[in-house]
Formats: C-alpha cells, structure tokens, sequence
C-alpha cells in the first residue's frame, strides 16, 4: 500500500508521455511526473519518492524532500491565503493547505504558523492543523534533565521561544539563553532543562549544571591548545563574543575557567585566558 504523505522506496515499471510509473511491493501504481524522474532512469531502478495526491486526486509522487511529513509537527510560512485558508511552503512545488477550520487564528502572508500536518480520513489528503493540543504529549518519566533532544524553533512568546520537543513535547527556550542564530522552521540540538508540572519542557541549547561544566572545561582546553595557549576571551568579553568563539554560553564558560583555575592549568587575564605553564 502506498504510503501518503510519507517517502516511499518504489521501483521504475514503465515510461509514459507524462513521467515514470512506479510501483511498490504489492504493484500499487503511482505516476512520477517527467519534470522529477532522474535522467537516464530504466526499468527496475529504485527511487525514493514523497507520494500525496494532486488536485484530482490521484495518487502522485516527487522526488523533492518535504520539510515536513505526515504526522510531524512543522513551522512553515504562509505563502497564500485563499477564500477557502492557506497554504504553506512545505518544500513542494503544491503548497500545504492549511483550511480555515483548522487554524486557530486566521494567518496572514508571509508570516510563520506552529502545525501539524495529519491525512484526512475522509478526503485521504494531506492537511495542517494550528489545532495542535490533542497532539502534544504531557512530559513524563522518558525525558530527564541535561537529555539530548530535538528542538524544532517555532514563534516567539514575549519570554521566549516556542518549540516542539522530539516531535511530542511542547517546549520552551528562554531569549536569554540564546546566542546564535536560530529561525523558525529550524530543527537544533539542545537539552532538557526543566520539566514542568504542566507537562511541558524548559529547553536549553546547552548542557545544564556541573555537568555541563565539565564539558566545557574539556572544550577549552582543546581550543587553548589549538591556539597556541591563549585565547582572548574574559569575564569581560560578551556572552556573544564568547558564543561565536566557543559556541557556548558565558555562564558555563565562567564555571568551566573557575574549575581549570583551581586545578593549575589557566591563569586568567584581564582580557585573555592562557595556558599555565606545565609544572616541572
């Protein structure tokens, strides 16, 4: 059975005027228009292919990568509203509509919308959703404080940013901690930071705690050692200065130089951290 809305791995049966057709193990067809089939492509080749259905519904595939599938949570640009909702830049050159029921609030051009993309049961069409509570998970036993996780970048809520953890978690990442470049849509590495009583997630895009400075200190010495013992950087340089350097925060930086200070092995500057000169 093909498979709508997700990749499917399909073999080349035969060519039309219009594109290749493709089947699946059971010999479900589905066309693969001209504009998207490999060069020099013959029967029997293998091709991973993203299916849905066209506007007459019938079964079509590509071989452009979405930015998002069914089941997933994504934050997409409205690129169109129409007198019957809008439609999303997924990637594809068919939008993704987004119907006036589904959206929470009306969107507007150009701006960023937090959905979850789901097949509609009676129509078997891909459609979004704003409404995305009843698929958040509550946070339970399976994520622990200083957890890697998947953090998806959404809209910006005074305090913070809005995120979708691990395709499950709704997720928090405060502006304070923030000092790279990050967008919506985008999909970073990051940690637990907290896990609230209201079942969502405090995230960080670093290690929290001792650990984390444990980390860092390691980090720190490596990049002495390839600068030739000395960096110049301080509790004086900026938390940005730092993070384009090191590409982490001033707090764990500080840490991480306070524990390296105490074992003998840097001695801090008004302006700069050097190695200490090996003990004889």
């Amino acid at each position: 059975m093909l498979q709508l809305g997700k990749i499917n791995s399909l073999k080349a049966f035969r060519k039309t005027d219009f594109g290749w057709i493709l089947i699946n193990r059971e010999a479900d067809e589905v066309l693969l228009p001209n504009r998207f089939s490999p060069k020099n492509m013959k029967p029997g080749d293998t091709v991973q292919a993203f299916v849905y259905k066209d506007s007459e519904d019938r079964p079509v595939c590509t071989t452009q990568t979405p930015k998002t599938m069914v089941n997933e949570f994504a934050c997409l640009r409205v690129k169109e509203v129409s007198n019957v909702g809008a439609f999303l830049d997924w990637g594809l050159d068919k939008d993704l509509f987004l119907p006036f029921r589904e959206q929470k609030k009306r969107v507007s051009d150009g701006e960023w919308s937090l959905v979850y993309v789901f097949l509609d049961e009676k129509s078997e069409r891909i459609v979004a959703t704003n409404n995305i509570g009843k698929y958040i998970q509550p946070a339970d036993a399976a994520l622990k404080v200083n957890d890697p996780v998947d953090i998806l970048i959404a809209d910006d809520i005074n305090i913070g940013i809005r995120t979708v953890i691990n395709n499950k978690y709704l997720g928090l990442l405060f502006k304070n901690e923030i000092f790279g470049d990050i967008a919506p849509g985008m999909h970073v590495k990051g940690y637990v930071k907290k896990l609230r009583e209201d079942g969502k997630v405090d995230v960080a895009l670093q290690k929290q705690g001792i650990q984390a400075a444990k980390d860092v200190k390691e980090l720190l010495l490596e990049k002495l050692i390839a600068a030739k013992g000395l960096l110049k950087l301080s509790d004086d340089s900026t938390p940005e200065e730092i993070y384009e350097h090191l590409g982490i925060s001033k707090k764990n930086f500080k840490k991480a130089v306070g524990m390296l200070y105490k074992e003998g092995k840097v001695i801090p500057g008004d302006s700069y951290i050097k190695l200490a000169p090996e003990k004889k």
